[in-house]
């Protein structure tokens, strides 16, 4: 049952980037035992996962201490050591044993899982939950429990390459080229525009250029601005945060999820931005002129947020959390900014708006790509 729940648990950890232990060149793994680690928060967290029945906790012990000996300190805040102790009851450990890691303090918890029960017991003043790892154990359990007489016991060795392919996330494309293309594209377009006379403040060039105009769409029927608008922007800062946007993440996207995904969220989320601008525009600030990508790289955001979240992977070290932190700085400097400037309709002013439907579309596309994928990670 211990080959079955160790299966269950290490396909859990390495979907949540759990990567197998290695020290000094030694793999830290067998049928019996095998150690993942993570970096979570400044904390590198380390899981043991052990056969109580078969492992001897001081052999172990000692064996950890001596691949440790002579290793460089890490740079993390603090190091802690969750070991998962499952079939028999836990014998008695000395915590002293692991003062130090790799030159650091350690901070050691003990946890026995009852394989026939699904019981955890914690010693007293220990932590019964930490970054989600018990969640992770009681669903490993309780997978056991269901797949336990039709399911045959799994070597560690398929164990690790099963849950490898499934966690590796691979780029569909090694270049990003409609990304870069449309860097350059609207850089030629901020390029144009200075050309035409365009400086700080002055909204009339970009206006003649396409930029959103709520009379000119509703009464003149000039539509096509919820799209030209995409590529405007008003001077090179405003030009640079969002290249800066698409560089980070939209290159991310199109490398992994494909090119007419990337297209797809790009131009839907871009123009889903327009229209929310427009809409603030007609019934707030008739005068206001908008343009500018951020719908399409809040749109970017939104649907990598998504996937990211669903799969539970990330793509080239950026999380769900990164992108929940970019859209939360986004609006909150866009707030604070566009409430703190006394501005006339005519100004250009961060548009909470447009970002705010990007977002949406970006998510809704993130959404479907999932759903209408019979395997979301195809791919990996």
């Amino acid at each position: 049952m211990f080959a079955q729940f160790s299966a269950h648990l290490y396909n859990s950890a390495a979907s949540e980037e759990y990567r197998l232990a290695i020290t000094n060149g030694t793999e830290l793994s067998d049928t019996t035992h095998w150690v993942a680690q993570k970096v979570e928060m400044a904390t590198l967290v380390t899981l043991h996962v052990i056969d109580a029945a078969k492992v001897n906790m001081q052999s172990l012990f000692e064996y950890d201490k001596n691949t440790r000996e002579g290793a460089e300190t890490l740079p993390f805040g603090q190091v802690a050591n969750v070991y998962v102790l499952a079939g028999a009851e836990p014998p008695t450990i000395n915590d002293a044993e692991f003062e130090e890691y790799f030159g650091q303090r350690v901070y050691s918890i003990f946890w026995h899982l009852n394989l026939e029960t699904g019981e955890i017991s914690v010693p007293q003043g220990q932590p019964k939950k930490l970054f989600n790892l018990r969640e992770m154990v009681l669903s490993a359990w309780h997978e056991t429990t269901i797949t336990a007489d039709s399911e045959p016991a799994a070597t560690f060795a398929e164990i690790t390459t099963r849950a490898e392919k499934k966690q590796r996330i691979m780029p569909i494309h090694r270049f990003p080229v409609i990304s870069i293309a449309l860097i350059i594209f609207n850089a030629a377009m901020l390029g144009l525009m200075y050309l035409d006379g365009y400086h700080a403040g002055d909204v009339s060039v970009a206006m003649r250029f396409g930029a959103i105009v709520s009379d000119f769409v509703i009464y003149d029927g000039e539509w096509y601005r919820l799209f030209t608008s995409t590529f405007l922007h008003f001077g090179f800062a405003h030009f640079f945060a969002n290249a800066m946007g698409i560089l980070i993440f939209g290159t991310r996207l199109e490398r992994y999820l494909g090119r007419g995904v990337f297209c797809a969220v790009y131009f839907f989320s871009g123009i889903l931005g327009s229209a929310f601008s427009l809409a603030h525009s007609y019934f707030f600030h008739p005068l206001a002129v908008s343009a500018g990508a951020s719908g399409a790289v809040y749109g970017i955001v939104g649907a990598l947020f998504i996937y990211t979240r669903i799969t539970k992977r990330q793509i080239e070290g950026i999380g769900w959390y990164v992108m929940l932190l970019y859209i939360g700085l986004g609006f909150a400097i866009g707030f604070a900014t566009n409430y703190i400037t006394d501005s006339t309709d005519s100004t250009p002013s961060i548009g909470n708006f447009a970002h705010l439907g990007g977002l949406i579309g970006g998510m809704i596309i993130g959404w479907a790509y999932i759903a209408l994928s019979k395997k979301p990670s195809s791919h990996v």
